[in-house]
């Protein structure tokens, strides 16, 4: 799904965000623990006025967000996440792009960062943020999108895709190696990584969907001055981050964050999320495929089973505290909403979730009763 790059007046909510901040002196962003969210988040504090006060919250559900708004004496704004009695909200396909728009009405707005979120969200970037990146000197290269220089180690803990070298640091070597790389990269050597990475993630048993979801991995966006190898790196590393240790993420998307921490805290969330893919149990059902997760983040396994691993259009991770819901072509968000067990629902268009205070039989039957 493409989206542009949003002027403040082009939507009458982001008017209303805008004037929101330019009356605010203490703000609290309470964004939703996805990297898009907190990218928008960081977007936002970064431009506010050098006097204004500013606290970034991120949540996992719509009840900590209406928690954190009921406890907050500043200007409550809400990013990704449902909440009520805030006092704005910002939700769109990429947050971060939407903050952006807003961003550049305050002050300089920063469009690495919006850039970074906008394919954390799963968007193709276009329009304005797109025009300043390459001003700001972002231009593509061949290979594959990664935080690291070690190519090793970014093939073994990417989650932009999964293949038979994820959570593998050896077998992700021993790939490397075959391709016998010259010992300074070039044009030539990163494209024949990428050619090797993406004929391992869409090899059996990946589904024809996988196709489309390596592309995403593929020809990365190399910023000057960014924390990370790729700009597609950066996205992966404030997701992982938002999902495993949102305190540190918040740190990130300010420029404030210890860049091992933040690639150690990445490595051991992509870890245990390949894992989950590769041994969580699933069962295929109409239209449908299920996998229980076994205590690992439900959102980020979804989206990786649903683009490399499900041979169904829908993927619907279940673990104890909570579920997520990723689509290829449905409204995720619209159809946890419709189900007669969950009534409040964070994310976006093709990635969904909520608690899991449900009967998953009942979830499921219920979700299966939309075809």
């Amino acid at each position: 799904m493409s989206t542009t790059g949003r002027t403040a007046t082009a939507d009458p909510d982001d008017a209303a965000l805008l004037a929101t901040l330019r009356e605010a002196d203490v703000v609290h962003l309470v964004s939703h623990a996805d990297g898009d969210s907190l990218a928008a988040a960081g977007v936002l504090a970064n431009a506010l006025a050098p006097a204004s006060l500013f606290q970034i919250s991120p949540v996992r559900t719509a009840a900590a967000a209406d928690r954190r708004i009921a406890a907050s004496t500043a200007t409550t704004i809400a990013i990704g996440v449902d909440a009520e009695n805030t006092d704005a909200t910002l939700g769109a396909d990429s947050n971060a792009l939407a903050a952006y728009g807003v961003a550049t009405e305050l002050d300089d707005a920063d469009p690495v960062l919006a850039l970074a979120g906008a394919i954390a969200a799963g968007t193709i970037p276009q329009g304005d943020v797109v025009a300043a990146a390459t001003d700001a000197g972002v231009e593509r290269r061949p290979g594959v999108a990664i935080p690291t220089a070690d190519l090793a180690d970014g093939l073994a803990h990417s989650t932009l895709f999964h293949a038979d070298v994820s959570a593998d640091e050896q077998r992700a070597g021993a790939l490397l190696a075959e391709l016998e790389l010259p010992a300074e990269m070039d044009e030539r050597a990163h494209r024949r990584v990428a050619s090797a990475v993406a004929l391992s993630a869409t090899e059996p048993p990946a589904p024809a969907s996988a196709v489309a979801g390596i592309e995403r991995a593929l020809r990365p966006h190399v910023a000057p001055d960014a924390p990370f190898e790729t700009v597609e790196g950066f996205a992966d590393v404030m997701d992982a981050l938002a999902r495993s240790d949102p305190g540190l993420a918040a740190s990130l998307v300010l420029g404030h964050a210890d860049r091992t921490a933040a690639l150690d805290a990445w490595r051991e969330h992509a870890s245990t999320v390949h894992r989950a893919v590769r041994r969580g149990k699933r069962t295929r059902r109409d239209g449908l495929v299920v996998i229980e997760t076994n205590d690992t983040d439900p959102w980020s396994t979804a989206r990786l089973v649903r683009d490399f691993r499900s041979a169904e259009p829908t993927v619907l991770a279940i673990d104890d505290e909570a579920i997520a819901l990723a689509t290829t072509e449905d409204d995720a968000v619209a159809r946890l909403e419709s189900t007669d067990a969950i009534d409040a629902v964070c994310g976006r268009s093709r990635l969904a979730s909520a608690s899991a205070d449900v009967e998953a039989d009942a979830l499921i039957a219920d979700l299966e009763g939309q075809q």
